[in-house]
């Protein structure tokens, strides 16, 4: 049995399959950019910030990729970005992240599970806003 469809379907059968995977390709991996200027987190490190990006990302630290349980109630925001959260602990203060590294970086909370954060994300930390006490980097 032969199916025949005219001309006009055929084309915007065309057209609808192209758009559809042109959306496909400006969302399935799109990710926000990092923040630039005096906040930008530097090549081959995981940046931890104090502000989610739609709040201008704030104060932030980095740390160099291959440290394992890193207790974040150690740390805190060093470097000035716009000055919110400045000097205030990591731990458990946290809303976004940087992975400027070519691996996962895991991001753990107090409930005992970890969140993935993949090579080059740069966004807030979702399940682990606000609610973050270590990380694998």
């Amino acid at each position: 049995m032969r199916i025949r469809i005219g001309r006009r379907a055929a084309q915007a059968a065309v057209v609808g399959a192209m758009s559809l995977g042109m959306v496909g390709l400006a969302t399935g991996g799109a990710q926000a950019a990092g923040p630039g200027g005096n906040e930008a987190c530097p090549s081959n490190a995981v940046c931890l910030y104090y502000n989610s990006p739609e709040y201008g990302w704030g104060s932030w630290e980095n740390f160099s990729p291959g440290q394992h349980g890193l207790n974040l109630s150690l740390f805190r925001f060093t470097h000035t970005g716009n000055g919110s959260g400045y000097n205030v602990v990591i731990a458990m203060h946290a809303a976004s992240i940087v992975n400027n590294t070519d691996h996962f970086v895991n991001v753990y909370v107090p409930a005992g599970y970890y969140v993935h954060y993949g090579a080059g994300y740069a966004g807030n930390l979702n399940t682990a806003y606000n609610w973050d006490v270590a990380m694998d980097t």
